[in-house]
């Protein structure tokens, strides 16, 4: 039988065709297809999966960028939020430094007005005091601006006819520390003043604190209060 027959039969006959395969392909090979087929489906099933991943990733990542453009537009509203804040704080403060300045301004007007009140009274006190006493004012209480102001300067006459300067430091409370320093300062007012005569000295309070009224004797110089002379001076 020459190889033409051969296939003819194999043609006929399926049983025959079926031997031949046994004979002619291996098992691995006669596995094949099915092995191919299995094959095709793990491809797809694997193929189903990175589709399922790569919706899932989508889905994260929109999210995400949502997330991030809500975060950055919450950082936008924050910042304006402060920078509003910053600038009502900014105008406050200026308005704050404002109002001191103007504070300041009034409180040393103030204090030179009530300075200049309390000057007034020492001025009006001593000279009830003194013509009291029998003395003569030769030159009306003024202040004197030397290299430190005197509140309070007359010259005066005794009742015997000598000549004196009266000296004044007028203060709104009067402590003992004032005395003191007062006290430490008198020749060196009195040099810039140029007062080379007999000289008295008072200090002045429309409050005089407990102790003052002892230094001022212990040193020598005069207490006045807006009743009167409540220690004479030396």
């Amino acid at each position: 039988m020459d190889i033409l027959e051969i296939i003819r039969e194999l043609k006929r006959d399926e049983t025959l065709r079926e031997e031949m395969r046994a004979i002619l392909l291996t098992e691995e090979l006669r596995a094949l297809p099915e092995a191919s087929v299995r094959l095709e489906g793990t491809v797809a099933q694997l193929a189903q999966k990175i589709d399922d991943m790569e919706t899932t990733f989508d889905r994260r990542l929109t999210r995400l960028e949502e997330g991030q453009a809500s975060l950055q537009e919450g950082q936008a509203r924050l910042e304006k939020a402060s920078d509003r804040r910053l600038t009502r704080l900014e105008e406050g403060q200026a308005r704050l430094e404002e109002g001191q300045a103007s504070l300041r301004t009034e409180v040393g007007r103030l204090s030179q007005i009530v300075g200049g009140v309390v000057e007034d009274d020492a001025s009006s006190v001593i000279v009830t005091v003194l013509e009291r006493k029998g003395w003569w004012f030769l030159s009306e209480p003024t202040s004197a601006q030397v290299n430190g102001e005197i509140d309070v300067l007359a010259r005066v006459e005794d009742p015997d006819g000598n000549g004196a300067t009266v000296i004044i430091e007028a203060k709104t409370r009067l402590r003992p520390a004032d005395v003191r320093h007062f006290a430490a300062n008198l020749d060196g007012l009195l040099a810039d003043a140029q007062v080379a005569e007999r000289c008295f000295a008072y200090v002045y309070g429309l409050r005089v604190y407990d102790g003052s009224v002892d230094a001022a004797r212990e040193l020598g110089l005069g207490i006045l209060c807006p009743d009167g002379e409540r220690a004479p001076a030396a």
